[in-house]
């Protein structure tokens, strides 16, 4: 047949773990040999599909979601109290672990073999950012243009229509265009607007689309969307995540799949080619390293607070108090202060006494990773930590439960392993700030798209919890039933409510972090 799960099959009975090497694009997989009555499980290089697992003595079950897991009555339910302390810091509960203690993730790129005798553990990919390529330009653009061309082309095997998510930034502009260079058939694209100007990319996303010749498709995405959006993703999501952009994510994912089966975004772009804030953070981090970083944290942080409150997408004052926070940190911590919600510092006052048993380890697995980054330049350092936290436990989850809830497939063509082997050892002039992509695209996309600034997928949600959504807010975050709970201090929970709404501070990202929390207890363990 033409099928690819046949073709895997074949090849993972003649070359058992090895084949996983040779294999590109998304998966996870489990396969049973019957004949030697083993289970191999394995999930690809950067875990763009889930896979879970829970262990007993009699059984050992596996699942793509927490949820089928839950379902079954050898599976306790209790809380993984330490990971979930963990996602007051981070936005998510870090892989391997999950929401729920007797449940794990299998981590990105491995596999693992179980059978009577006992389990065995491995990877088939890891991230290399040495040794770095020669710096020849025209070698390495001639390289680039073929790898990504090559990247997008194997996504765009399907017998269904494939669309395209169009932001109008410089990444998704690009997959557009090596679509337009490799099908030429109608092919559809698809944003979302909103009615605050800061967030909204309406315009760009229609000026790649015309100029790539694409039949655009525009969705506005108001109070009432969104309101109707978590009603609809609290029954489906079993593990909290913070990133309020899957609630966009998912209502354009409905609307595209009423056009295409598949669609191909720029994720991975910003993480390998330092599109991020957090890339120029760092290096304007290591030129204060001479001054004592505690000082400087608190000046700025003194400085940031004089700073009127601003509710506008990444406004200078939320960047400033960012980089104050992150500062006393080395460069693992302080990658993730500036990612992520809760400092080590407030989580105490946030989480009441039986919880703060758990702060010391908060910040284990970013340290666990700053082992592997003593090499690395401050550019590749901060790619590595990102790539390997960050977008493994949230980017990519966000992205595949929003398209797979609305039954549509997504596809990553910068996170083809073969251009992502080339992006990680390009020499760092070359990609910090995306430098080799903008001149790859030069010619070929508006300059306006490719000398825009980066921006990121975010939603008026400052402006919406201190107006039409407080009381919302309140009533989620009711003090009854927090201090019925006996996580979070009713009172610091009271607090942050209350400076939000009086423009006192922008605590935007710290309370979306509680509500998420919150509306999944409240339908996950609250009534369990």
């Amino acid at each position: 047949s033409q099928s690819d799960t046949e073709v895997l099959l074949h090849l993972l009975a003649r070359q058992g773990t090895a084949a996983l090497q040779h294999v590109r694009g998304m998966f996870a997989l489990a396969l049973w040999d019957s004949r030697h009555e083993t289970l191999l499980l394995a999930r690809d290089p950067f875990g763009k599909k889930p896979l879970f697992y829970s262990e007993t003595d009699a059984s050992f079950i596996f699942a793509s979601e927490p949820k089928a897991l839950l379902a079954h009555p050898d599976v306790v339910e209790d809380l993984d109290e330490p990971a979930l302390t963990k996602y007051f810091a981070y936005e998510y509960p870090p892989s391997p672990a999950t929401a729920f203690d007797s449940i794990k993730q299998l981590p990105e790129g491995s596999w693992l073999e179980v059978s009577a005798k006992g389990k065995k553990h491995g990877t088939h990919w890891q991230p290399a950012f040495l040794p770095k390529l020669p710096s020849e330009e025209a070698t390495l653009l001639r390289t680039f243009d073929e790898l990504l061309k090559q990247a997008v082309r194997r996504r765009l095997v399907a017998d269904v229509p494939v669309g395209l998510f169009l932001s109008g930034g410089l990444d998704s502009t690009t997959i557009g265009w090596y679509m337009s260079q490799l099908k030429h058939e109608e092919q559809h694209s698809f944003s979302v607007s909103f009615d605050i100007s800061s967030f909204n990319e309406a315009e760009h996303a229609q000026l790649a689309a015309n100029a790539l010749a694409l039949t655009h498709h525009e969705h506005e995405f108001p109070l009432e969307t969104f309101k109707e959006t978590v009603a609809e993703l609290i029954p489906l999501v079993d593990m909290p995540l913070a990133d309020a952009s899957v609630l966009p994510t998912y209502f354009i994912s409905k609307k595209a799949r009423e056009e295409v089966k598949v669609i191909l975004d720029g994720d991975g772009s910003d993480e390998l080619l330092g599109g991020y804030g957090t890339f120029a953070a760092a290096l304007a981090a290591d030129r204060l390293s001479l001054l004592p970083r505690s000082v400087v944290s608190t000046v700025l942080g003194a400085g940031a607070r004089l700073l009127p409150t601003n509710l506008r997408d990444f406004s200078f004052d939320f960047k400033l108090k960012k980089f104050a926070a992150g500062l006393p940190y080395d460069r693992a911590r302080r990658n993730q202060v500036w990612l992520g919600s809760f400092t080590e510092q407030e989580l105490p006052e946030l989480l009441t006494e039986h919880w703060q048993e758990h702060l010391k380890q908060v910040y284990q697995p970013v340290d666990d990773l700053a082992e592997q980054i003593t090499e690395l330049d401050t550019t590749d350092a901060v790619s590595f930590l990102t790539t390997k936290h960050y977008m493994v436990n949230g980017i990519l989850v966000k992205l595949d439960r929003a398209t797979m809830y609305a039954s549509l497939e997504a596809r990553t063509p910068f996170l083809d392993t073969d251009l992502a082997d080339f992006l990680m050892k390009l020499p760092t002039q070359h990609k910090r700030d995306k430098a080799l992509l903008k001149k790859l695209m030069r010619g070929r996309i508006p300059e306006s798209i490719i000398d825009r600034p980066k921006k990121g997928f975010g939603i008026p949600l400052g402006y919406w919890l201190k107006g039409l959504l407080h009381d919302w807010a309140c009533e989620t975050l009711n003090e009854d039933k927090l201090a019925e709970q006996g996580i979070l201090r009713p009172v610091t929970v009271k607090r942050l409510l209350r400076e939000h709404q009086s423009g006192a501070a922008d605590h935007r990202k710290k309370l979306w972090t509680l509500l998420s929390f919150q509306l999944w207890y409240d339908e996950w363990i609250r009534y369990i």
